[in-house]
């Protein structure tokens, strides 16, 4: 996935542009995109979390599509259904605040992989760390 470039692959739809500058963000952060192209952010799903571990995969998934080199744009449609599922305050394409949605986002992910076993949470850090 280092080779591939995804400078701007996400399709912009509605009034998504604050949601679409964090996943812009977020999927250029190396540590991040490699935790979850990888599939292992899977050993650290919750399966207790109020979304069963949706957003993770739903955010895994859109990473996929950003990065894969198959797609000249990529649309966060599902990915935007999964967020409104849980969160009513996004539902639509209102205007909203990138950083609302950031602080959204981050609990989601936080609570989604919460219960994975620690220590192989500390050896992926170590691994990655190397």
């Amino acid at each position: 996935s280092s080779g591939i470039n995804a400078e701007w692959p996400l399709r912009p739809g509605g009034n998504t542009c604050f949601m679409n500058s964090i996943l812009q963000c977020l999927s250029h952060s190396a540590l991040v995109r490699e935790y979850f192209l990888s599939k292992k952010y899977k050993m650290d799903l919750s399966n207790t979390s109020k979304m069963q571990g949706r957003l993770a995969e739903e955010f895994a998934s859109l990473l996929n599509d950003m990065w894969s080199g198959r797609h000249d744009t990529v649309s966060p449609n599902k990915f935007k259904s999964a967020v409104a599922k849980s969160a009513p305050r996004f539902v639509g394409y209102s205007q909203q605040d990138s950083q609302e949605f950031l602080r959204f986002f981050m609990e989601g992910l936080h609570e989604d992989l919460n219960t994975g076993k620690k220590e192989k949470r500390k050896e992926y850090r170590l691994r990655l760390c190397v």
